[in-house]
């Protein structure tokens, strides 16, 4: 593996998966932070022809090839999982630490998963090389869940997720789009038993959803997996417990709901805790915690996905106690997790960056 750079020499970065909404979103945070890398390589898988506008300069797309990470010192990896693992190693063969914001290294016990801020320590306890982020629901309420835990430790965790469109990237919000223009023109759809299934059958969007998306709600997000959750059920379940070093006897009980919204994500958490809650107190720790934007429903502000869309903070409201029940919390976030996962992407390198350079 090639030597650390020296202080004197900036790290070259390279974005690996360089073309969709998520690339755009970490191009746009890069241009908030400060200039702290040299060289910044775009690379994606295939042939292509694009540019992408890096600190206001239109920048190549390079194809993704195996001598791509060459003098690359961190890579940041935005790629589907069925092919990350085999791209990774290349990268990590060639001397690259690996950011990697798929699916592909999140439950392998060897690889941290960082939530910049919760475990920023494991940053630098990276045995293969790679360091691993939560997917986007989770980014959405790991913040608020860790002040809940960070408080009053968790004992019980449940998570209803309103998911947007996006999650099924461009063509989810392309189809939600077009079912919205096509049930807009006649002012009876909705009212009739299988009236908007028929109005929106012969789209010609494909849907990557099992149901109709607009004047509708999906409860299932994912693929069917053991007792009856869906697999992005049982993913975020275990990400919140990996993340916040939850033990296995902690359940965290996830209902994900595809819901018609374009790009934020929205959560409903109920928690049940070992200690005591006092509202007031986890309302004061919301506002403590940089992550979060607390809105005070009695001033009339809720969180609403409309609201969070290019916004990294998370908007969390909505905070009460049923009665009489004095270890159980209620409330509800709403976030713009691909700007979230974007910034905190950035951090992670940058904090590998501050290692290298110091070495």
């Amino acid at each position: 593996m090639r030597p650390a750079p020296s202080s004197s020499t900036r790290p070259t970065l390279a974005l690996v998966g360089a073309t969709g909404r998520f690339a755009e979103a970490i191009v746009s945070a890069l241009a908030l932070r400060d200039d702290v890398w040299g060289e910044i390589r775009l690379l994606a898988p295939g042939v292509t022809t694009r540019t992408l506008s890096v600190r206001g300069s239109e920048e190549p797309i390079e194809m993704l090839r195996e001598d791509s990470f060459e003098g690359v010192d961190v890579a940041l990896f935005n790629l589907s999982p069925e092919i990350t693992p085999e791209w990774a190693a290349l990268a990590v063969a060639a001397g690259a630490v690996v950011v990697d914001a798929s699916a592909a290294h999140r439950t392998d016990p060897e690889v941290p998963l960082v939530v910049p801020g919760i475990n920023t320590e494991l940053v630098a306890q990276r045995p293969k090389g790679i360091i691993a982020l939560p997917g986007p629901v989770t980014w959405g309420l790991i913040d608020a869940a860790h002040v809940l835990h960070q408080g009053w430790e968790l004992q019980h965790l449940v998570v209803t997720g309103l998911i947007a469109a996006v999650s099924k990237s461009d063509r989810g919000v392309a189809r939600l789009r077009e079912e919205l223009h096509t049930v807009a023109s006649d002012a009876t759809i909705g009212q009739h038993p299988g009236d908007v299934r028929a109005a929106v059958s012969d789209l010609p969007v494909a849907s990557p959803f099992p149901a109709p998306l607009a004047l509708n709600v999906i409860p299932w997000v994912g693929n069917a997996d053991e007792g009856g959750f869906t697999s992005a059920e049982l993913a975020v379940g275990e990400e919140v417990r990996k993340v916040l070093g939850l033990a296995e006897n902690v359940p965290v009980v996830v209902t994900l709901v595809q819901v018609p919204v374009v790009l934020a994500h929205s959560m409903a958490l109920h928690a049940r805790c070992a200690r005591p809650i006092a509202i007031d107190k986890v309302r004061q720790a919301c506002v403590a915690a940089p992550s979060l934007v607390h809105l005070d429903e009695q001033t009339g502000e809720v969180p609403t996905p409309v609201d969070s869309v290019g916004i990294d903070p998370r908007f969390v409201g909505r905070i009460r106690q049923p009665k009489g029940a004095g270890h159980h919390v209620d409330l509800f976030v709403s976030a713009d997790t691909t700007r979230r996962g974007a910034s905190a992407m950035l951090l992670v390198a940058e904090l590998v960056r501050d290692e290298l350079t110091a070495s």
